[in-house]
This record gives structure tokens, C-alpha cells and sequence, in this order.
């Protein structure tokens, strides 16, 4: 209805949304699933028993932690399962240590199970399949919420190389990459063909010039859309058509030494406003359409702020003082995320963000949950009673003999080493090269 009221403007959807939307659809994929679920379970039971956590981290991850965030929720799962496949052989580690064997930890049926899928080599090789399928799809997800640059010149190109990489990855089988494909197919057609994406591929310099650059008929419809809805005046209309070509063929100044020099350093909007200047017509389409973004998390994030503040407890907060209040943290967000950026970060978010898009890796459920802290307040009772004995011992004048058991104790532990038990050794043997996943029997 608002196209058709308004007849210059375009409506798109977020495309980070839809992308999103993209991941959703993998996690139904069997294998996929099958993952999340075995991931999951191996970072709930890890994170929450503090001592294993600790080990983990202390002896075998050299402190780096098993979660990722990332833009979604949907893209926090892919990024989690890619960094328990990065730390399989920290992991097997772990489980193979006698700290583990001779806790308490690997006598429950959770701990248990935990440890059979870590050294489950199948599990790890549908991890490769997985992350070989989806990987593509994240990355361009990541660059479109990136701030370097502005997402709509590159969002069309992105997900064309991101399927085909798919494809790639399993060296062309369509048993390994069909489903992938029929899923970005779904939301491919009504989302990525349309006209102002297809546009934005035509007018970027970065591409158009590219030698394997193909003028599909699909991306001049495209183009050709932008400027009949984006120029309502005929004669420019006309203008800009006629001046296709100078630019397709890098006539006058698209073809300069500086021209030709700036197409992949300079920003696509930014080209066009230094090199478009003798085609007047075409560059004012050009710059509005590469100067736009296609993706509305930043403002989805801002709400979060505002659910964040308005709260049950600070529900009654005057309409100034909470547009006061969220205006003063998102902007301390934005410059706690530019202080603490680093070149090769896609993403920056806060804490409590970050617990929501990681809350299904963390948090067990209500019984689990429940029995953890029954546990916990029995070890409490314990540990309470092994100290007042402590203090009835030296009252009693036993001091030295207590104290020396004490520091023997302590000493085992510090001592204590991480050979890996014979008995599990073979159990995680599995090589890094790549795995052909559907010929193999997937039955555990």
C-alpha cells in the first residue's frame, strides 16, 4: 500500500531479518539439529558446574570460552557450535583427564553422556558438515550488521558467493548441499531479486568492472526499475539510461588512473560522487541507492534497551526521564563499542545481550536447575561441617596432624597430572582432513 501511495519510494524488508530467518530454517535440518541439541548439552553441563568450568578454561582452552555471540540469536548457535568445533582437542582433553574421571562430575548420567558425545568422532564429523554449510551464510550475515560499511552494494553479491561457496565446500555434491540450498532458495526469490539489491550490484564499482561480472537480464530489470520509481522527471530518466554505458564502458572520468584505482578502496557512494560527475543523471540515482543500509537490528537493539529500563521495577518512570535514560546508555554502549573494537571484530555487544542471545547454551532447565542447587547446598553442608571439625581439632590441641593432612591434600591437587587415561584414549581419534560426512554410517 505504501508503494502504491507513494510512488518514488521502495519498501524492503531487513535483510538481516530475513537472513536470520535463513538460519532458523537450517536449525529444522536434521543433522543440524542434531548438533544444536549435543552442543547445547555439552555447554550447559560445562557452565554450570563452576569447577569444571574453571578446569576447562585453567588447563585446556588457555582461558578462551566456549560461547560466541553474534548478531542473533540464530547466528549466537551457528557461532557456538564453530567455536566447539575449534576446541574439539581441548575438549577430548578434558574428558580424558584424570581431574575429570575422578570427579564427582563423571559419575552422573549427564556427565556421563556429555562425555560420550565429546569423544564421539561421528558427532564432530557432522560439526565439519555443518559448519561447511552454514559458515557462508553467517559471514554475510556479520558483514551486513558490520559499521564499515554500508550494507546494500555488497548484499547481493555477498549471498550469490556465500551459496555458491556452499556448494564449493562439498566438492559439488547435491546430496551434502541440496537442503542448504532449497532453504536460501525460499528466502532468496522474494527477498534478494529485488530491484534496489540488483541495482546496487550494477552500480558498484567493485563488481561491475570484475572481469567474471555477468549483466544477468534479472539485474538490469533491476536497474531499470530503480530509475523509472526513483526519477519521476522523463527527461532525466532518459538522461540516466544514456549514461549506462559511459559507465559500463568506463568512459571519461569513470576511466581515470584515480577512477580505476579507487573502484575497491573507496566506498561505493563515495566513488560515485568523486568519479560520476560528468553523468549527473546516473550518479544522483547511484548515491542514493549505494548510501543505503538494508538492515534494522540497530534499532531492534535499541528497543532491547528500552525493555532493558522499563522494567517491572522501574515501570513507573516519567516519559523524559526514561527517553533521558535510554538515550544516556545506548550512547555509552556505542562508545564502550568503539573503545573496545578491535580490526577484526564483525561484532560489539553488551553483557546483557549478550545472555539473551546465548541463553538456550547456559541455561538447564527448572529440574536440572533445581537438583544443581540441592547439590550445591549439600556440598555447602559439608564443607561447614569439615571446618567446624577443623576448629574442634585445634582446640583440642591436633592442630599440626590436621594441618599437615591439609597441605598434602592441597598438594595433590596442585600436582595432580593431565594424562589422558588409556582406557578413552582411542575413543577421540579423529583426523582434521576433510571428512566425507554422508559416506560414512551417521548412527551412533
Amino acid at each position: 500500500m505504501l508503494e502504491e501511495k507513494r510512488r518514488n519510494l521502495f519498501w524492503t524488508p531487513c535483510a538481516a531479518f530475513c537472513i536470520d530467518r535463513m538460519l532458523e530454517d537450517f536449525v529444522k535440518i536434521k543433522w543440524v539439529k542434531e548438533c544444536i541439541e549435543k552442543g547445547q548439552k555439552i555447554t550447559k553441563f560445562i557452565y554450570n558446574q563452576i569447577w569444571l568450568l574453571n578446569v576447562m578454561k585453567k588447563e585446556f582452552t588457555g582461558g578462551q570460552e566456549l560461547l560466541r555471540p553474534s548478531v542473533t540469536r540464530n547466528a549466537s548457535s551457528f557461532a557456538t557450535l564453530q567455536n566447539l568445533l575449534d576446541q574439539r582437542i581441548a575438549l577430548k582433553r578434558l574428558f580424558q583427564s584424570n581431574k575429570w574421571l575422578s570427579s564427582r562430575f563423571s559419575k552422573l548420567d549427564e556427565g556421563k553422556e556429555v562425555e560420550k558425545i565429546v569423544l564421539n568422532a561421528t558427532f564432530w564429523k557432522k560439526m565439519q558438515y555443518v559448519r561447511k554449510s552454514v559458515d557462508p551464510i553467517v559471514v554475510a550475515l556479520q558483514k551486513i550488521n558490520s559499521d564499515e560499511n554500508l550494507s546494500m552494494p555488497f548484499i547481493y553479491n555477498d549471498m550469490y558467493r556465500g551459496k555458491l561457496a556452499i556448494k564449493t565446500n562439498h566438492g559439488d555434491d547435491a546430496r551434502k548441499y541440496g537442503e542448504f540450498w532449497s532453504v536460501i532458495d525460499n528466502c532468496w526469490n522474494p527477498l534478494f531479486h529485488h530491484p534496489l539489491y540488483l541495482a546496487a550490484y550494477f552500480l558498484n564499482p567493485a563488481y561491475r568492472y570484475r572481469p567474471d561480472f555477468v549483466p544477468h537480464p534479472e539485474v538490469v530489470r533491476g536497474l531499470n526499475a530503480c530509475i523509472v520509481r526513483l526519477e519521476p522527471d522523463s527527461g532525466r530518466r532518459i538522461s540516466a539510461s544514456l549514461q549506462i554505458s559511459d559507465f559500463g564502458s568506463a568512459k571519461a572520468d569513470f576511466g581515470t588512473d584515480l577512477a580505476i584505482s579507487t573502484r575497491t578502496v573507496l566506498n561505493p557512494a563515495a566513488w560515485w560522487q568523486q568519479h560520476g560527475i560528468n553523468c549527473l543523471e546516473l550518479q544522483r540515482i547511484a548515491v542514493r541507492i549505494l548510501s543505503q543500509t538494508c538492515s534494522s537490528f540497530g534499532c531492534e537493539h535499541n528497543w532491547s534497551i528500552y525493555d532493558q529500563i522499563h522494567g517491572q521495577r522501574r515501570n513507573r518512570l516519567a516519559q523524559k526521564r526514561l527517553n533521558d535514560f535510554i538515550y544516556v546508555h545506548y550512547n555509552l554502549r556505542l562508545r564502550e563499542r568503539q573503545i573496545r573494537r578491535r580490526p577484526n571484530d564483525a561484532i560489539s555487544l553488551d553483557s546483557v545481550l549478550q545472555e539473551s542471545l546465548l541463553h538456550d547454551w547456559i541455561v538447564e532447565t527448572e529440574k536440572q536447575a533445581l537438583q544443581e542447587d540441592e547439590e550445591f547446598l549439600y556440598n555447602d553442608v559439608e564443607l561447614a561441617d569439615a571446618y567446624e571439625n577443623d576448629l574442634m581439632d585445634y582446640e583440642d590441641g591436633n592442630a599440626e596432624a590436621r594441618k599437615g593432612s591439609l597441605e598434602m591434600v592441597t598438594l595433590a591437587d596442585v600436582v595432580e597430572p593431565l594424562d589422558v587415561n588409556p582406557a578413552n584414549a582411542g575413543a577421540a581419534t579423529d583426523d582434521d582432513a576433510d571428512l566425507n560426512f554422508l559416506d560414512d554410517d551417521l548412527s551412533d
